[in-house]
């Protein structure tokens, strides 16, 4: 056993780790980094590669929780917007989440699987896509116009079929945009679509990955759906992983530029009504009955009197009546204090 200052000469290298005859001694001071050696012995180059423990290579539970939760709330949306796709009802669900080596779940997946792969700029690596061959196959019948064949479940996807579930998957990037918009502003771009599992895994490597596995129900028939997330792809954003954030909705809200022009030049088309109001009488329905070109309605407002210029049925603004050339006009004093019925009011304008 090592006494204390045994130790102590260790760490800081006064003591060498005994090796045979033929090699030298090595600095353990050296191999934990304390100074930038690569111990060359025999010509062979051995570089030690620092760990935090801090910050291990791996999701933790609270972490696990938030993709788990980012996946919940795109369930939900592909619940709303696969329908009108596929013509048909289907409820996609988040059953299973777990972290392990990539190949070892890709060794589970049946031979005839399509994988899709989706990157998430400006995030780096991508992310795997694969969908059951129970529920690819009755998606194809689907979108063919025929009828689901169990004993067509393991046939070899031809570049028809490919096809068609490539614009399945491309149809649902917008979900995964906005599934993530919480945590992080996403564009995902499916880049691949290929059978070819040899390929996915040299792409993927053997990184940790987080697998997040969706019961689809569909027409009777259950099948799965399931993303591999490596745990790279999302290092750079770990410290927004928090599930709190996701739940109550994230603090920093991220501006899309592109999106605030369009949206304000579609604004700019919006027509309004606009009615600026002289003023109100009172008269009876007789008198009413005998009006005629000429006479004159007393109002009970003064000509130099402010008054009511409503948009959307809404009072809005103040004004004076007055005249620009030949022609009556308005000239805006003030603005009055808007409520929250103004849309009420522009909806009801419209009806």
């Amino acid at each position: 056993m090592l006494t204390q200052s045994e130790i102590d000469a260790l760490l800081t290298g006064a003591i060498e780790i005994e090796q045979s005859e033929s090699k030298e001694g090595v600095n353990l001071a050296q191999l934990m980094g304390k100074s930038d050696s690569v111990v060359d012995e025999s010509n062979e180059e051995k570089v030690v590669r620092p760990y935090n423990f801090w910050s291990p290579d791996r999701f933790s539970k609270d972490q696990m929780r938030a993709v788990e939760l980012v996946h919940e709330e795109l369930a939900e949306r592909l619940t709303n917007s696969l329908p009108s796709f596929l013509h048909t009802n289907l409820r996609p669900r988040v059953v299973h989440t777990e972290q392990g080596r990539f190949h070892d779940f890709i060794n589970d997946l049946s031979p005839n699987s399509l994988y899709h792969m989706i990157t998430l700029s400006p995030l780096p690596g991508q992310i795997v896509l694969t969908i059951s061959p129970e529920v690819s196959n009755l998606i194809l019948e689907q979108r063919l116009g025929g009828q689901s064949d169990k004993k067509m479940v393991n046939h070899v996807l031809t570049e028809i079929d490919q096809s068609l579930l490539h614009d399945l998957v491309e149809n649902m990037l917008n979900d995964i945009k906005a599934s993530w918009s919480k945590v992080v502003a996403v564009e995902p771009k499916l880049v691949d679509s290929t059978v070819n599992q040899h390929w996915v895994q040299m792409m993927v490597g053997n990184e940790r990955v987080m697998t997040i596995a969706f019961e689809i129900v569909m027409q009777q028939v259950t099948g799965t759906m399931s993303f591999y997330i490596p745990f790279s792809m999302l290092k750079p954003v770990i410290s927004h992983l928090n599930p709190h954030t996701i739940i109550t909705g994230r603090k920093e809200q991220f501006s899309d530029p592109k999106a605030l022009i369009i949206n304000m030049e579609n604004l700019k088309r919006i027509s309004l009504p606009l009615r600026i109001i002289l003023g109100n009488a009172n008269i009876k329905f007789e008198e009413l009955v005998h009006l005629k070109a000429g006479d004159v309605i007393v109002l009970d407002t003064f000509a130099n009197q402010e008054i009511n210029i409503k948009v959307a049925g809404q009072n809005r603004f103040k004004g004076k009546v007055g005249k620009v050339g030949k022609r009556m006009g308005i000239k805006l004093t003030g603005k009055v204090e808007a409520d929250n019925s103004l849309f009420d009011n522009l909806l009801e304008e419209r009806n």
